[in-house]
């Protein structure tokens, strides 16, 4: 049996190449890499913290040329944005460390297949990403214990661009 992927035997994608990698260490490290790749895209520095360092609940950092906007990555397999919506309960630390936060922050929710093999697609000319992300600013507000994703909150480079603008907002006090 074979994948799409360069016709890679799919049982050598299906485990990882290193013993210690979990299923969830393998979605956490695509989702970290899908965002570089969009930051990428659109000239922007991301700058990924060492898992260690996240005490914060913060994955990364976006910089732009005045101020930065911080990013909380979720990568799930398990759950269907598209038409519907995708509800991230937030845990109450993340909140609280969000809440201290002087720079906007962002969260992203990437959408990779249940099958690891899928969420490549390696052909002669391409190399495609089977992978949606879906992002949104962190607003304080009292009791909310939760985020809401739609289509309409898909996160693509052009987004990127959107972000700076928030950013350069809040630095010069037009936006809260």
């Amino acid at each position: 049996m074979t994948t799409a992927a360069a016709s890679v035997p799919s049982s050598q994608l299906s485990k990882p190449a290193h013993v210690q990698f979990t299923d969830n260490g393998r979605r956490a490290r695509y989702g970290a890499a899908y965002v570089r790749a969009l930051c990428a895209h659109a000239g922007a520095k991301f700058s990924e913290n060492d898992p260690d360092e996240d005490i914060q609940a913060i994955d990364g950092t976006i910089d732009f040329a005045r101020m930065p906007v911080r990013v909380q990555i979720k990568c799930t397999s398990g759950r269907k944005v598209g038409s519907g919506n995708y509800t991230l309960q937030l845990e109450q630390h993340w909140i609280d460390s969000w809440d201290l936060s002087d720079t906007p922050v962002f969260v992203i929710v990437v959408k990779v297949p249940r099958d690891i093999p899928g969420w490549l697609d390696h052909r002669e000319s391409h190399t495609r990403h089977n992978t949606v992300a879906f992002g949104q600013r962190y607003i304080r507000a009292a009791g909310v214990m939760s985020m809401t994703f739609t289509a309409a909150d898909k996160l693509t480079s052009e987004s990127i661009y959107e972000w700076r603008d928030t950013a350069y907002g809040v630095a010069d006090g037009l936006i809260s």
